[in-house]
């Protein structure tokens, strides 16, 4: 028996504990652009002009050129403005209890959150280094061309965990904190008035043109991690299909598995949104390098001729990494499709799960 069939045949048995959609047709809307904006559809290789008004599924890059902004509006009414000269990936979420994301490669960012009813991060930005989660806030982030990441907040608060580990740092209205291109989280300061992102902008590319050798192979050991984590979750991923498979061919012969079905779902779930943390993550890596490269050919950087080999070499395995990745997530996404499609209306209650930043670097 297929997992897919297996999931659709527990549909009624675990119908307490199926998970709810958190917005129905979870686009992204381009609300407004100006100047030079591009997006590129998921598995699409081109950028396109936007278009405003346009829905962006999950996945979508969209790219500003030196003039160029955007006005994007998630499905919970929170607002993203991208400023010029940057390029993100939308991630709205698609199951109550997970937060929305904007997956932040360089540039900058502003945000205004709505308030999550449920206390969890209702929304992220992420980067190659850190990730910067929120309940319901304004802030700023900005990823400058070392990947160092500098998050400012205008009201609420926010937490900012490194890829280097350690406990995220919160910071309140009035305050900023910064985190390195190695991963490391600052000390908290208060925010001046005139946040100076071109100072800070022109003062990390420095930081690159002068250690990008040091900066590159420092992302390169924390991206071969990755690698090994995506690995081991799908490995889980695929004993726990296992797993189902076997217990429903104990249920059809009249055993009492019910529960044990139910838990094995919620793990299956669990590690399904750890691959869609990875992926995140990873992706966020890639462009990273794909940027280092571009700028090392172009002699601005220390170390330029090694850069390259390594940014080269990240591209080739970039693909096969995203391939096992989707072919992971989808699927289980078929399952839980299946299993919603037998679900009774307004019967779904399964506990919410924290944001995919609880096990944030791990």
């Amino acid at each position: 028996m297929c997992a897919r069939l297996a999931f659709a045949l527990s549909a009624l048995i675990l119908l307490a504990s199926a998970p709810k959609l958190a917005h129905a047709g979870a686009d992204v809307e381009v609300v407004s652009a100006s100047g030079l904006v591009e997006v590129r559809a998921p598995k699409a290789k081109d950028y396109t002009p936007v278009k405003v008004g346009a829905a962006m599924a999950s996945g979508t890059r969209l790219r500003t050129g030196p003039s160029g902004e955007a006005k994007l509006k998630y499905p919970d009414g929170s607002v993203a403005e991208v400023r010029a000269k940057s390029e993100i990936i939308v991630r709205p979420a698609v199951q109550e209890g997970q937060p929305s994301s904007v997956v932040l490669f360089f540039g900058r960012v502003w945000t205004k959150v709505v308030k999550s009813v449920a206390g969890n991060e209702s929304f992220e930005v992420r980067s190659a280094n850190a990730v910067a989660g929120v309940r319901g806030t304004e802030f700023e982030t900005g990823v400058a061309a070392d990947g160092a990441m500098r998050v400012r907040v205008k009201s609420g608060a926010v937490g900012v965990a490194g890829d280097a580990g350690g406990k995220a740092v919160e910071i309140n209205a009035g305050f900023e904190v910064e985190a390195s291109g190695e991963g490391e989280v600052t000390g908290k300061s208060k925010s001046q008035a005139d946040a100076n992102w071109d100072g800070w902008f022109s003062a990390r590319a420095k930081v690159l043109q002068k250690e990008g050798l040091r900066v590159a192979k420092n992302l390169d050991g924390r991206l071969v991690k990755r690698q090994e984590k995506v690995k081991s979750l799908l490995a889980q991923q695929k004993q726990l299909r296992q797993r189902i498979e076997d217990l429903e061919a104990q249920k059809q012969q009249g055993e009492e598995v019910d529960e044990e079905l139910a838990t094995t779902l919620e793990e299956l779930e669990g590690v399904t949104a750890r691959l869609v943390d990875m992926e995140t993550r990873l992706q966020a890596a890639f462009a990273t390098f794909e940027r280092w490269g571009a700028v090392a050919a172009e002699g601005g950087m220390q170390g330029g001729e090694e850069v390259s080999k390594m940014a080269s070499n990240v591209q080739k395995i970039a693909a096969d990494f995203a391939d096992m990745i989707e072919e992971g997530t989808d699927q289980s996404q078929e399952g839980m499709d299946d299993l919603l499609k037998d679900m009774k209306k307004g019967k779904s209650g399964k506990p919410k799960k924290g944001s995919a930043a609880d096990e944030m670097f791990k």
